[in-house]
């Protein structure tokens, strides 16, 4: 009679353990934090690496969030390796070049999808005396992130990288996604 006691005991100890334990602010955070990851780890097991095949010469929504400024351009990803710019609702750009490949060999936690571009902006004019005049200037930045299906459109998305003026090193500057623009949308732009 006494082991079935204790044993009963022990079963609503811990189970008043547990809605202690959930029901506090801490224990419902852990809790959710828990369950959160889990499924986070669901959604990104649709993530895979590509090939440059699935990502060559399709027509991409691009949007960077940088600070608070966010910009979406369209782009193209050619075979040979390079980037075509469309239009943007960002600043004006001058000119610009731009790459982009895959690490083959890279895993989720390594950001397969690489690319860089470097736009240069004009900004201001000279229209008389004490004016600024023109000012120029580019900006490179780096795009590190993981290819996924959505529907049938293809996502990459990841971080913007960029080199600190002052200290040389490479900093996290923000977030991208690039979307099949063609597959979400149906309407396709002009190179």
């Amino acid at each position: 009679l006494t082991y079935t006691i204790k044993k009963h005991l022990t079963m609503l100890a811990k189970a008043l353990l547990y809605l202690a334990l959930v029901s506090t602010s801490f224990g419902f955070t852990a809790y959710n934090r828990f369950v959160i990851q889990k499924r986070c780890a669901l959604i990104s097991s649709s993530a895979k690496v590509a090939n440059r095949a699935e990502l060559s010469q399709k027509e991409f929504q691009l949007e960077e969030l940088e600070d608070r400024e966010e910009c979406e351009t369209e782009l193209w990803l050619n075979d040979d390796g390079t980037i075509t710019i469309g239009k943007s609702n960002g600043p004006k750009i001058k000119e610009y070049r731009g790459d982009w490949h895959i690490l083959e060999t890279a895993t989720e936690e390594d950001r397969p999808f690489r690319m860089r571009l470097s736009r240069t902006y004009e900004a201001g004019c000279h229209t008389g005396r004490n004016q600024v005049g023109d000012i120029i200037y580019t900006l490179t930045r780096e795009f590190h992130g993981n290819v996924e299906m959505v529907g049938d459109s293809i996502s990459v998305s990841g971080r913007m990288h960029g080199i600190d003026d002052g200290s040389l090193l490479d900093c996290e500057l923000g977030y991208f996604t690039m979307i099949d623009a063609v597959a979400s949308e149906g309407i396709e732009g002009e190179k």
